[in-house]
């Protein structure tokens, strides 16, 4: 998987500013690092579990809720807290080359402004990577420490409810990717539009609120949605209608991120060639 994501970011190209500005970031050791981060998240996660069954009931006691509640609560202020650290870094990286007066070099060259802005939106990815893997481990922990107990005592779901968790957990994992992408790219945009990154950094803080708004409200429809068909009579509307609103908030969600990534790219390309 990590490779599949490596892939979209290192990619073959001849950009001399794409080959200097990524020459020091090596694809096999931040995959390596990427797999041993998530191993250790649901390692840990799985050995806690193990060492619980031994001593207690695990699912009825409270040390298990109160860590699962934890590290759920948790993966969500890390949310937030790596939020703000993909927007520092965006914005640092446009600053760096405007402190050096490199940047109106950059735009005066033959370069096109796709390949600028592609360099550049990858070398904030290379440098947020660990913090990706990172949000991603917390999140698998969470999801092994809600899988364990099904795994133990052989809890047989129907396959409705079966393919709906699959999907929604798919959501809450396969989000980091997504999101941090969508903040990258429009703190690139706004360290071009705000001289100061002090208010880069503000402007974007406030359109992250704006987009996990719109992902939050968009969510829960989908959930109203959920909670209807759990209302609702055994049909085939039911058997058909959860796991039709599980993908939809899935792909809602995610198509929301990566409209959000496209249309702040194509406002930064515009915004190197015409400054607007």
């Amino acid at each position: 998987m990590f490779d599949y994501f490596l892939r979209q970011i290192v990619y073959p190209t001849r950009n001399p500013l794409y080959q200097l500005n990524t020459k020091c970031f090596q694809p096999e050791r931040l995959s390596r690092d990427a797999q041993l981060i998530l191993a250790s998240g649901i390692g840990l996660a799985a050995l806690w579990w193990f060492a619980e069954v031994a001593f207690t009931d695990a699912t009825t006691s409270g040390r298990y809720l109160s860590a699962l509640g934890t590290l759920f609560f948790g993966s969500l202020a890390l949310t937030l807290a790596a939020d703000v650290f993909y927007a520092i870094e965006a914005v640092n990286t446009i600053q760096q080359e405007t402190v050096r007066g490199t940047w109106d070099l950059l735009r005066l060259s033959r370069l096109p402004a796709r390949e600028i802005a592609a360099a550049k939106y990858a070398v904030v990815q290379l440098r947020v990577w660990r913090v990706v893997a990172l949000e991603f481990a917390i999140r698998a922990a969470v999801l092994t420490l809600i899988v364990l107990p099904s795994v133990r005592f052989g809890f047989s779901l129907a396959l409705t409810l079966t393919v709906t968790g699959v999907l929604l957990a798919s959501l809450y994992w396969l989000e980091v990717w997504w999101r941090a992408r969508a903040i990258i790219s429009i703190s690139l945009l706004l360290a071009l539009i705000f001289p100061k990154p002090i208010n880069a950094v503000i402007v974007a803080a406030l359109c992250m609120i704006g987009l996990h708004s719109l992902q939050g409200l968009f969510l829960a429809i989908c959930y109203g949605a959920l909670l209807l068909m759990l209302a609702g009579e055994f049909t085939l509307g039911f058997l058909c209608g959860m796991p039709l609103c599980a993908l939809i908030a899935v792909g809602g969600t995610l198509f929301l991120c990566e409209r959000v990534t496209q249309m702040a790219l194509q406002r930064l390309e515009r915004h190197i060639n015409y400054g607007v």
